[in-house]
């Protein structure tokens, strides 16, 4: 007899859990631990549960499925394994399959779903996938960091980012990358999540959020932004409000 495999699966779709569950009664070897709705209740379960195979819809509200792993990386065993459940574009899959993760892409074949069971017993007796190890490559090459657009979710490095600005006609942050391209970010997207991303990401005003890799100075009177080259002619002003802690941060770093 095969050994129990426990399993979670966090999807903010209630019809998308009925079909993986009543989908994963077909294995004898798959024992639902928990299903949920919402990356809060989801923390609490994965960390007291420790599940053998977690199913993680990436794209929920408030926090990403990658966002929230990697909250929790450090209360979870090594061995979990985690099938990204969610319908990822071309570049999000690279980056899952180059991280040891797995993914199950919506919608899905039945044949898909037990190609993984398969995956994950040969996996679960020869070679172990360390999560932390899986997180750093996801996560930590040079920086990247995983972002929900309007389209879907972005995995990019900080040095790409320029800048990010506050669409007050759309009620929405837009992020400008360094080759000029621009994504409207969920309109639940806050200030101070997009701060929290790095210390190089410092607010100039209300609408303006500046990576400061590429800032060279600040002129004294106008208080306007001056890039390093080819961005020199942005036109980037910071607010007095905001000026002695991009200060205090500079001094720091």
């Amino acid at each position: 007899m095969k050994p129990l495999i426990n399993v979670i699966i966090v999807d903010d779709e209630p019809a998308c859990i009925q079909k993986l569950s009543k989908d994963l009664e077909a294995f004898p070897q798959i024992r639902i631990l928990d299903t949920i709705t919402s990356s809060e209740k989801a923390r609490k379960s994965i960390v007291k549960n420790q599940p053998d195979l977690l199913f993680m819809d990436v794209e929920m509200p408030k926090t990403n499925g990658i966002e929230l792993l990697q909250d929790i990386r450090s209360e979870i065993h090594s061995n979990m394994r985690v099938v990204f459940y969610t319908a990822f574009n071309q570049y999000m899959i690279e980056a899952l399959r180059a991280s040891a993760f797995d993914f199950l892409l919506k919608p899905y074949l039945l044949t898909e779903l037990k190609a993984i069971i398969q995956r994950f017993e040969e996996q679960s007796f020869s070679a172990t996938v360390n999560f932390e190890q899986s997180m750093r490559r996801l996560l930590f090459d040079d920086n990247k960091f995983a972002i929900q657009t309007i389209t879907g979710l972005l995995l990019i490095r900080r040095k790409d980012v320029l800048y990010f600005q506050f669409l007050s006609d759309m009620h929405c942050w837009q992020m400008i990358l360094t080759d000029h391209s621009r994504y409207k970010l969920r309109n639940s997207t806050t200030a101070k999540e997009l701060l929290q991303i790095s210390s190089l990401f410092l607010q100039t005003g209300q609408d303006c959020i500046l990576n400061i890799d590429y800032l060279m100075s600040i002129e004294n009177k106008t208080l306007r932004c001056i890039l390093l080259p080819p961005y020199q002619d942005l036109n980037i002003i910071v607010s007095r409000r905001y000026f002695s802690k991009i200060k205090d941060a500079l001094e720091m770093l």
